[in-house]
């Protein structure tokens, strides 16, 4: 990197695990450096970002699963027996890792390099290795808590000028419509068929269930991100025999020839970088920004790589010759759809008690309770930065006497002078105050605020 050294990379990574952990979860962790490799145990959680723009890479951040555990019932303020699915796990693994890559990606804005993240990846299992993104030299870094670790590894580079894919001017009303647009099914099939034919003179056909016969043995999964207007994923996953299959096909030889897990690696790179593409080009033909991020490779016996909850990918699966090739693919869900879901869910749930999530909601013990379990997951989001406004007043105008305005004019506002001013965020009233000046700088007193209630929902 030259725009930013890697101490400046160093230091963001440092201090916002180190703060992150303290401040949302009371755990004191430390950085350290030590003289011998730390091994993670062989159950453990990664999550994964990539980055999209003038800076291009992967961040992972790994840490085993029993400190997942801890991790996530500090972040819910709640047991660890509590702790209901593996999925609130990957959600809190997620968040942190997008804490950490967020405020990495401030760092090089700040530093003059536009680029954007990815929605995390998460990676679970006991039995798995991912085959590093060569591109640059990784930046590691460890962090501990007596005995239990967290790995963060950060491979980037930088690629100037890469900003045209990554500019956005949309609403997020008009990216949806666009998204809803695209066919996603009909391309993924269609792409997957035309590669296999094309690349590797193999026949594959859409099927709709896997075979009863069919066993997942020692396999490897392919997986892009898509970041920008559009925030998604695409992985494809095949057994570790029928990649090779797929390697002498491509190179033009026979599979005893392959010599080595990285050949096969680098052909499901090139498979899911091209399906990935054309589903990429699909999102840009629709009007849509969108930048692919580098092929991710993971490899294993016992894992599974997903997105987060905010996405829903749809499995679509294919057949060669009784070998299953098993596709994921998905984008950011819209959330106004989300709720309306989630509502009618919590409508259809009341009968038996249970809550949108489907656990038994305990009767709350006095009016608050509603709003006590809206938010009990708050924590997530409260390192959001978020955008405040200052209205001081407003005035309507004829168009005539808009196009009479010049230097030197006076602009009425109908808030009289000693007036509160309105405090916004996300162009909702939260509070009023009033103008002050200390050191030369202009200041908001806030003299009157709205319930926390309304507060917290300013901020969807």
């Amino acid at each position: 990197m030259e725009k930013i050294t890697d101490e400046a990379i160093y230091q963001s990574i440092s201090s916002t695990i180190i703060e992150t952990f303290d401040a949302m979860m009371s755990i004191q962790i430390e950085r350290f450096d030590p003289d011998e490799a730390i091994t993670l145990p062989d159950n453990h959680i990664v999550g994964a970002i990539h980055f999209g723009g003038e800076v291009v890479g992967v961040m992972s951040f790994s840490l085993g699963y029993d400190f997942a555990q801890e991790v996530t019932a500090a972040m819910l303020g709640i047991e660890t027996k509590e702790i209901e699915s593996v999925e609130e796990i990957k959600d809190v693994i997620g968040e942190l890792a997008n804490i950490v890559a967020g405020n990495l990606k401030t760092e090089f804005l700040d530093s003059g390099l536009t680029c954007v993240i990815s929605t995390p990846s998460i990676t679970q299992g006991s039995d798995f290795k991912i085959d590093p993104v060569n591109i640059a030299q990784p930046l590691k870094m460890r962090f501990r808590r007596d005995k239990s670790y967290v790995l963060i590894e950060l491979c980037v580079k930088e690629d100037i000028g890469a900003k045209e894919d990554i500019m956005s001017k949309l609403s997020s009303e008009v990216i949806m419509e666009r998204i809803a647009g695209v066919d996603i099914k009909n391309a993924i099939v269609n792409s997957v068929i035309d590669v296999f034919y094309t690349m590797l003179d193999m026949e594959v056909e859409a099927i709709q269930e896997v075979p009863d016969n069919f066993v997942e043995e020692m396999r490897t999964v392919g997986s892009v991100t898509f970041a920008g207007e559009v925030d998604g994923m695409f992985n494809i996953q095949v057994n570790d025999n029928f990649g090779k299959l797929m390697t002498a096909s491509m190179l033009g030889m026979e599979v005893d020839e392959v010599e080595s897990d990285e050949e096969v690696y680098d052909v499901i790179r090139e498979v899911s970088n091209i399906i990935g593409g054309n589903l990429k080009s699909n999102f840009v033909d629709a009007g849509l920004s969108c930048v692919l991020s580098t092929p991710a490779i993971t490899n294993g016996r016992d894992f599974k790589v997903s997105p987060t909850n905010v996405i829903k990918p749809a499995r679509f699966l294919f057949s060669h010759e009784g070998h299953i090739i098993i596709v994921e693919a998905g984008v950011k869900r819209d959330e106004t759809a989300k709720e309306k879901e989630e509502d009618q869910a919590e409508t259809e749930a009341i009968a038996t008690g249970a809550g949108a999530s489907g656990r038994r909601q305990p009767a709350p013990a006095s009016g608050e309770g509603e709003e006590l379990d809206q938010f009990k997951n708050i924590g997530l989001v409260l390192n959001i930065p978020l955008q405040v406004t200052v209205e001081l007043g407003r005035s309507k105008k004829r168009i005539n006497d808009v196009l009479r305005l010049g230097p030197g004019s006076v602009v009425e506002l109908d808030q009289m002078e000693g007036e509160p001013v309105d405090i916004l965020i996300n162009q909702t009233l939260i509070a009023k105050g009033h103008v002050v000046v200390e050191k030369e700088k202009y200041g908001i007193r806030i003299s009157e605020v709205v319930s926390r209630r309304e507060r917290l929902k300013s901020i969807r």
